[in-house]
């Protein structure tokens, strides 16, 4: 209920890409699919090469490093007040492992959002945005009346799309780059 609060709230300052689907309300796998469906038929149509690569960023989602976390939530204006609120929450978080009637010494979580909470995709896509920012800023992917068309993201599924497989290497490296 706190977390739902919070997106009624503040949701405005979780703004992302267009490019990015799943993590936001009226947006779901369908238009995504669609959106890659469209812009593959309208290169192939014109007789142009599309290359894909497909990045599962899965792993992504259990490292998400806080600090960096909140410094992109403090570049989206978030409220000083809210921004205290998620290093208090997410500094202290732990776990403990149950096995039948056993249960673990407590672990302090260092990294990662909360694994089905309802903030965390949100956290997540803010935290992924700046990787499909750097790729459109790049020049390279596919772009229709210069518009940049040449990543789709889906909830922790990137997809890079390229006229050609030099520029999509150079995409494959900025998203190292970015996530490093």
């Amino acid at each position: 209920m706190f977390e739902m609060c919070i997106l009624e709230l503040y949701g405005d300052y979780f703004v992302t890409s267009d490019l990015l689907f799943g993590f936001k309300k009226r947006t779901g796998c369908n238009d995504a699919l669609y959106t890659v469906k469209s812009v593959v038929q309208h290169f192939i149509s014109g007789n142009s090469t599309v290359n894909l690569c497909a990045l599962d960023l899965s792993k992504v989602f259990d490292k998400v490093n806080h600090y960096v976390l909140f410094m992109k939530l403090l570049d989206h204006n978030v409220p000083i007040a809210l921004l205290h609120i998620l290093i208090n929450w997410y500094t202290m978080c732990a776990a403990v492992v149950r096995w039948d009637n056993m249960f673990s010494d407590v672990v302090k979580l260092q990294c990662e959002v909360r694994q089905g909470g309802v903030l965390s995709s949100v956290l997540f896509a803010v935290y992924v945005n700046d990787v499909i920012m750097a790729l459109s800023k790049s020049g390279h992917g596919c772009y229709f009346n210069n518009m940049f068309i040449g990543c789709i993201m889906y909830a922790d599924d990137l997809l890079l799309l390229s006229g050609s497989l030099c520029d999509l290497q150079s995409m494959v490296d900025i998203c190292c780059h970015e996530f490093n």
